[in-house]
């Protein structure tokens, strides 16, 4: 048995330990002890935030090949964003309402950002042509959900400093990934009739990061996405990101990855209309919109977001987003999680992006297969539904057209 000395010498050592991690991440962010665990490899739980990423402590460097609508240099990968996902590979989104920006240029260039925003213009580009609306998506989307640039964690803190430390990191980070060098080193280059594997283009890359990295096709198998997973020691601006295994596989076909030229969308004519469209693009999957039901379960989502077992189904529209996934409305207004980690449409509620699986009709969230509740609605009941499986009424989310 242990004496009551050896334990009172024990707890001694833990409450100093603990004390030197909490005195120190309540420190400035810059000056965070070097002994700080990994994000996402912590044993116990760490006191303060802001030399420890959580609980998005899985970050993403991801970059884009836009080559219909031909966006950025011809030989470079574009910057798409930073995203912090969480260490099981789902993600939180729209965090913070209050750290929300609506021009990012101008927060820029109150801090005499020229250079930085200069770049920006030239490696991380919107293809419809908007630069400032996508750097305000990525901040408003991801960088408010970062937990080691809260203004909490800043000496002397200057209203949307954050906001700049997240671009800074997020073009520097670029700056150290340059995609298409390391796959043109390997023979890999733009082609209208060569195709290559995926172990090609998989060591290719792989080679140069030390880690697997994930790569994306679009559905015409053409290389169009490639993502870099981190873990962070520290805060995002003064941390060290560690080269991780990419937490999920390509989707890429093991033979006849495209890799397309930049160039031009062609166009035709609609002979109906004299309209000319791109041949690229695509309908919006709602036409007249559709109902949201709940698989192997009674009734369906109502107007307001909840489940109800009885009545009629709200009409909802599924829509692409401006920068990738799909966002929902019905009558009530634009869909979103709410502060209690329910789905909500209607006024006050923060529009999320939604993934949506136009062969199965699965909606999804964050990253996670399905959704769930407390309980099954009895008569008259609404029943608010959340992502993932945490409650004890699991379903998947179908979307189905009317």
């Amino acid at each position: 048995m242990v004496s009551h000395l050896v334990l009172r010498y024990l707890v001694a050592i833990v409450s100093t330990t603990a004390a030197h991690y909490s005195s120190a991440f309540k420190a400035d962010m810059s000056s965070c002890p070097s002994d700080i665990p990994l994000s996402c490899t912590n044993s116990s739980q760490i006191p303060d935030t802001c030399c420890f990423e959580y609980p998005g402590g899985v970050l993403l460097q991801t970059q884009f090949w836009d080559y219909d609508y031909p966006t950025g240099p011809d030989d470079m990968f574009t910057l798409h964003g930073l995203w912090p996902d969480n260490c099981d590979g789902t993600y939180n989104q729209f965090c913070d309402s209050s750290l929300q920006i609506s021009n990012a240029e101008e927060v820029l260039t109150s801090f005499g950002e020229e250079q930085l925003l200069e770049r920006m213009h030239e490696v991380w580009k919107d293809y419809q042509g908007d630069d400032n609306n996508l750097w305000v998506h990525e901040f408003n989307k991801h960088g408010t959900c970062l937990s080691t640039i809260k203004p909490s964690c800043y000496q002397n803190f200057e209203t949307n400093r954050e906001v700049v430390d997240y671009f800074r990191k997020s073009v520097e980070l670029f700056e150290g990934l340059p995609t298409y060098r390391w796959l043109e080193a390997a023979g890999i280059t733009p082609s209208d009739s060569h195709t290559y594997s995926k172990q090609q283009i998989d060591e290719a890359l792989k080679s140069r990061f030390g880690k697997e990295v994930y790569f994306k096709c679009d559905r015409n198998h053409a290389l169009n996405e490639v993502w870099y997973f981190h873990h962070l020691r520290g805060s995002i601006p003064h941390g060290n990101y560690v080269p991780i295994d990419a937490l999920i596989s390509s989707n890429c076909p093991a033979f006849g990855i495209k890799f397309p030229l930049k160039k031009a969308p062609s166009t035709s004519t609609n002979t109906a209309t004299g309209t000319e469209t791109s041949a690229t693009s695509t309908a919006t999957p709602t036409g007249n919109g559709g109902y949201l039901k709940l698989e192997n379960q009674a009734g369906c989502l109502i107007s307001n977001g909840k489940w109800f077992a009885s009545g009629t189904c709200a009409t909802y529209k599924l829509s692409k987003a401006s920068f990738g996934g799909y966002q929902l409305t019905s009558s009530k207004g634009v869909c979103g999680i709410d502060s209690d980690g329910y789905f909500a449409c209607g006024r006050g509620v923060t529009a999320a992006q939604f993934d949506y699986d136009s062969s199965s009709g699965y909606v999804t969230y964050g990253g996670q297969s399905g959704w769930s509740a407390d309980r099954v609605p009895s008569r008259n009941v609404q029943v608010p539904i959340m992502p993932g499986s945490g409650r004890n009424v699991n379903f998947s989310l179908i979307y189905e057209t009317r």
